[in-house]
């Protein structure tokens, strides 16, 4: 056996870890200023006020967690029939965290009060706005001090925000559950 056949295999090796190693994030979203809080966020704290005020938001970012992250982004979609609220609910805008069917908010609220539960801060669990496409989306967004983790009802797999599809518009302030901010773009810098 040669010495270029153990080299080639050591090298097959570490692609094939990197390939199943999770993707690390490294991004988070960048903010800007305060923007308009969409009609079914409003709602939705005129029903759940505790979850619309002043939030602490600690000193330091958590570790992303990724197997909670994606056990709770695939269970939730599991759990949740995709349904437009005029359907599920007869009226055209509906958020709740306890929908057995429903549209984009519902997941994101879903998997939200299921990361709370398992330890997470409010703080670093943003309902985010934006577009896949042409169609108006909203996805989870988990921020750790590895970056931003997008959790969508589309996809199973927990994306880094970097790695989503998605063209990120206005996000929830990590300081107050009722205010957005806008998104002005990524940042390899934490917030």
């Amino acid at each position: 056996m040669s010495l270029s056949a153990p080299l080639f295999l050591l090298a097959v090796l570490a692609a094939l870890l990197t390939l199943l190693a999770p993707a690390r994030a490294s991004t988070w979203l960048k903010t800007g200023k305060e923007t308009s809080r969409p009609y079914g966020h409003v709602d939705y704290c005129a029903r759940n006020a505790s979850d619309c005020r002043n939030r602490s938001t600690g000193s330091s970012l958590p570790a992303p967690r990724i197997g909670v992250l994606s056990q709770i982004n695939a269970a939730v979609n599991r759990t949740i029939k995709p349904t437009a609220d005029k359907i599920a609910f007869g009226r055209t805008e509906f958020w709740t965290a306890n929908a057995r069917s429903g549209d984009c908010e519902d997941f994101a609220l879903a998997k939200r009060a299921k990361l709370m539960r398992s330890g997470f801060r409010p703080s670093d669990l943003l309902l985010t706005m934006g577009y896949k496409g042409n169609e108006a989306h909203t996805v989870l967004v988990v921020r750790t001090r590895d970056g931003d983790y997008v959790l969508d009802n589309l996809d199973d797999a927990v994306q880094p925000v970097q790695s989503s599809r998605m063209s990120f518009r206005k996000i929830q302030a990590p300081d107050h559950g009722g205010r957005w901010l806008s998104v002005t773009g990524k940042t390899g810098k934490a917030p």
